[in-house]
């Protein structure tokens, strides 16, 4: 066996390999470093000589050693294995995972990583060999669809374990977490007792000292945070909550970089939920956060109480992030998987027995595998309680996550589910005593998704192929279904089924038929000339009167007609069906699991008619309606939203908590925060507007090229980029540079990627070089000369502390794309739509761009706005009021580099005589 450990030096041209060849534990071949690319694939040929690799670089050793004059070997990466055995193992490379395990190697540079690679693959060996057979063989049997290096590494196992053929049918028949549901099943707890609200006296206050007290520099909490600094915003925050939580009401808290938010609102919760006996429930933005809340804040606040009845507590997040074990399990035993199904069932085959939440954030997927992974989750049209044997038994993730949201004092969710639970009509979250909105700035645009719907071809398609797809052996939920009926009908009532065969088949063939055309006439909604003239990846067309009006419309409504149909049809066999099945005695747990399954998709396709219709026929008042293209308009779809939210979120979000309190760094808008009050229905809230305990004004420069053209003009985009390399290049890289469309991202990526590397900075670009925003942010974190080009998704939630972000650069102000089909009908209910919409929207956007630069009481940096607009426009200085208060200069832009580096080299003395004074 060889072991191979390389790092590539792109600058010399030359290559660092480290590879040991293993005979047991002796060394019987070595490479080792600096030589040149040629002879390093002689000599890794040569010790290969087709023995199995192993390596944490499995694409390099496989390219070098695949033109190696040797047989090809097996490269097996050895991470990969890691992760699929232990899925709770960190990623981020050899050293990590390596540091995980307790493994010390003996050596130094590659040569020690190599034999890293080997003791970390020898431990896997072990825990191989302790995988229970049943798994391993449906292991091997779901590999053998795939071009997969480590299926040989399976083969090998279960080689040796030399069942008989008996023994090996009996296992593939079955389902390997049989001994885990048995042994392992959580007992049922008492539900938490709990106190109505309506029933009992007013709890008494929290006193706003008390609270304080809590977080003294002298306190529990203190003492239990290594580096623990005294804040007084973040108190003046918790002070404020406590208030809110004894008196009700609604609150508004804009608070800065740096306070410490989630401390300062959970601190208060926690106590107010373990007096009072009230649930708290917390929204934040996403996933990540909501673990993040649990894992570091809640710890924090857990310490702080003491004397006080124990915190429950835990984590809620929307169906889709559960497994389902029924859906599980049906998939494991179907016949038609593709490679993303088999390579997620393999990985949940081995995260199934240590598992205790299903939560598919244990997993690490690719893009497929997560697509992949909605046929596998607990989504509300597949799942049936009553019917569902995991359910009945206390296995069900969900069931079992919902039951500890109930009894818990406080749950942390986040907005999808809170949203989206908010118009459900199967609920996954417990009623909240008091709602605490994290990230609230997020709301609006999170309802607003959450409310709407989307609709597409691909989508369509696939649910239909689940229920039905024609051919000589016909699969899907229908077919199956029937195949119970004829077993247990018997010959003499199997003929009768013909004709519902017959008939299903058709309603599938001609449904599939009719969703082609629909989608197809949708797609040519989008052959508009200015759509197509815009250059972009991307159009949305909203379906306005004058849409409506056209003769493509008219087409449209002629093929909807008779898509309506066939999809009556396809209802009507669901229907026929259901009814033979459920009429059988004495139902099997598949049988119940197929009329859940068949009951599933009856919803579903109600739903899709109902849209559909809506969508064509009887548009609402309320509701906004549009067609998206991409890929140039290839693929089409279908979308509605809500026209407005804030109505839906007061009364149907705000109006039932004693207490609703959000939070967010962006919030006011030159102070007030009367937009955001009427835009998510608090018209009568308190709002109070915190500082950050950051020193801005001697942390951080803003500055505005004022000779640049302005970006609607004819040479910016040229001049922009002669700024963005002198900028870069001063700062030698260490710059984040925002921008507000892919298309100018990407020209801009490819005018400057030579320049800069001619510099000795490397670029990157969102959607280029990586489409993981986590990935992206590590490799600019690591890098010494690296600049990073980012969209929509940099501008907010990401944090890079030290010098390793050194410069924001900001393209241009962050407006709306006007022709934005919601946007465009949302500025139709306002007299002056710029100043009262889309001013506002952008300077929120541009104070969570701004607030990507200084993370830490230590970090200096600068912000370079490419827009003169925000120092020549009478709306310019709203967003420089609503900026924290830092150094502003404005000047040429060729000065740009000079001065941003001349500041930052500047000692910290320097006085802040131009705060925001332009």
């Amino acid at each position: 066996m060889i072991t191979i450990s390389a790092e590539i030096l792109a600058t010399s041209g030359a290559s660092q390999f480290a590879a040991l060849a293993f005979s047991g534990e002796t060394v019987v071949g070595q490479l080792e470093g600096r030589v040149g690319e040629a002879q390093a694939v002689r000599k890794l040929g040569e010790l290969a000589d087709g023995a199995p690799i192993v390596t944490d670089a499995p694409r390099r050793a496989a390219e070098l050693l695949g033109r190696a004059d040797a047989r090809a070997p097996l490269v097996w990466d050895v991470l990969e294995l890691a992760a699929l055995l232990v899925p709770a193992c960190p990623g981020g490379g050899l050293e990590r995972v390596t540091s995980f395990f307790g493994i010390v190697a003996d050596g130094a540079g590659l040569v020690r990583q190599a034999r890293r690679a080997l003791m970390l693959f020898e431990l896997l060996l072990v825990l191989l060999d302790r995988v229970d057979s049943q798994t391993l063989l449906h292991v091997t049997r779901l590999a053998a669809g795939l071009d997969w290096p480590l299926r040989a590494l399976f083969n090998q196992l279960q080689q040796r374990r030399a069942l008989s053929p008996l023994e090996t049918g009996a296992l593939a028949a079955g389902t390997p977490i049989g001994g885990w549901i048995a042994n392992g099943a959580p007992a049922r707890r008492r539900h938490a007792e709990r106190v109505d609200p309506d029933a009992a006296s007013r709890p008494p206050p929290l006193e706003p000292a008390e609270v304080a007290r809590r977080l003294a520099p002298d306190a529990d909490i203190a003492r239990a945070l290594a580096g623990y600094e005294a804040r007084h915003e973040q108190v003046r925050m918790a002070q404020l909550v406590a208030d809110a939580l004894s008196g009700g009401g609604q609150l508004l808290l804009e608070a800065g970089t740096g306070t410490g938010k989630g401390l300062a609102y959970l601190l208060p919760a926690a106590l107010y939920a373990v007096r009072a006996r009230r649930r708290v429930v917390v929204s934040t933005a996403t996933t990540n956060l909501q673990d993040q809340l649990f894992e570091h804040d809640l710890p924090l606040v857990q310490s702080g109480l003491d004397g006080e009845q124990p915190l429950r507590a835990t984590v809620l997040k929307g169906r889709g992030n559960y497994l389902c074990l029924r859906r599980w399990q049906t998939l494991l035993h179907a016949g038609d998987l593709s490679a993303a199904d088999r390579m997620l069932l393999i990985k949940t085959l081995f995260w199934l027995p240590r598992t205790t939440t299903g939560d598919r954030a244990e997993l690490r997927l690719s893009a497929a595998e997560d697509e992949a992974w909605q046929r596998l989750s607990a989504v509300a049209e597949a799942c049936t309680p009553l019917r569902c044997t995991y359910h009945r038994i206390g296995v069900c993730f969900l069931a079992r996550a919902r039951r500890a949201a109930e009894e818990s004092h406080v749950v942390i969710a986040n907005h999808a589910l809170l949203l989206s639970d908010m118009a459900s009509r199967s609920r996954v979250l417990p009623d909240a005593d008091v709602l605490i909105v994290d990230e609230a700035h997020h709301l609006e645009d999170e309802a607003t998704h959450q409310l709407g719907w989307r609709l597409g071809e691909r989508e369509l398609l696939s649910r239909l192929e689940r229920l039905w797809t024609p051919g000589v052996h016909g699969s899907g939920a229908l077919p199956e279904a029937l195949g119970f009926i004829g077993s247990a009908s018997g010959p003499s009532l199997t003929p009768a089924l013909g004709p519902t065969l017959e008939h299903g088949e058709r309603a599938a063939l001609q449904m599939g038929a009719a969703i082609r055309r629909l989608f197809e006439r949708l797609a040519r909604l989008l052959e508009d000339p200015e759509l197509l003239a815009s250059g972009g990846d991307d159009a949305a067309l909203r379906i306005s009167a004058a849409v409506r009006a056209g003769s493509g419309w008219q087409e449209l409504e002629h093929v909807w007609a008779e898509a309506a149909e066939q999809l009556h049809e396809v209802e009507r066999a669901i229907v026929e069906v259901t009814a033979e099945l459920e009429a059988l005695p004495g139902l099997s747990e598949a049988a119940r699991d197929l009329l859940a399954e068949l009951g599933g998709h009856q919803d579903y396709w109600r739903d899709v008619r109902s849209r559909l219709h809506a969508c064509v026929h009887q548009p609402g008042q309320g509701t906004v309606y549009w067609v998206s293209g991409g890929s140039r308009f290839r693929a089409a779809w279908l979308n509605a939203a809500p026209l407005e939210v804030a109505s839906l979120l007061r009364e149907r979000l705000f109006a039932t908590p004693e207490a609703s309190i959000l939070v967010s760094a962006t919030l006011a808008i030159g102070g007030s925060f009367d937009y955001v009050k009427r835009r998510l229905g608090l018209d009568d809230a308190c709002a109070h507007a915190l500082g950050s305990p950051f020193d801005y004004a001697r942390a951080a420069l803003l500055y505005v090229p004022n000779d640049l053209p302005d970006p609607t003009q004819p040479g910016y985009q040229s001049r922009m980029e002669r700024t963005v390399v002198d900028v870069v290049t001063r700062m030698q890289g260490r710059t984040l540079v925002l921008f507000t469309s892919r298309a100018q991202l990407r020209t801009t990526y490819h005018a400057l990627r030579e320049p800069l590397a001619a510099q000795g900075i490397k670029l990157l670009g969102q959607g280029i070089d990586e489409t993981s925003r986590t990935r992206l942010l590590d490799s600019f974190r690591r890098g010494s000369r690296v600049a990073l080009f980012g969209t929509n998704a940099f501008w907010e939630g990401i944090d890079v502390v030290g010098e390793a972000l050194s410069c924001v650069m900001l393209t241009r102000l962050p407006f709306a794309v006007p022709t934005d089909p919601v946007y465009a009908a949302r500025a139709e209910q306002f007299e002056d739509p710029f100043a009262e919409y889309a001013v506002p929207q952008a300077v929120l956007r541009l104070k969570q761009g701004f607030g990507r630069l200084i993370r830490s009481r230590t970090d200096r940096g600068a912000v370079v706005v490419l827009d003169r607009r925000i120092v020549t426009r009478f709306y310019g200085q709203v967003f420089l009021r609503s900026l924290p208060g830092c150094s502003v200069k404005q000047g040429p832009a060729s000065r740009a580099g000079v001065e941003v580096a001349d500041w930052l080299t500047t000692s910290n003395a320097r006085p802040a005589a131009a705060q925001l004074a332009l």
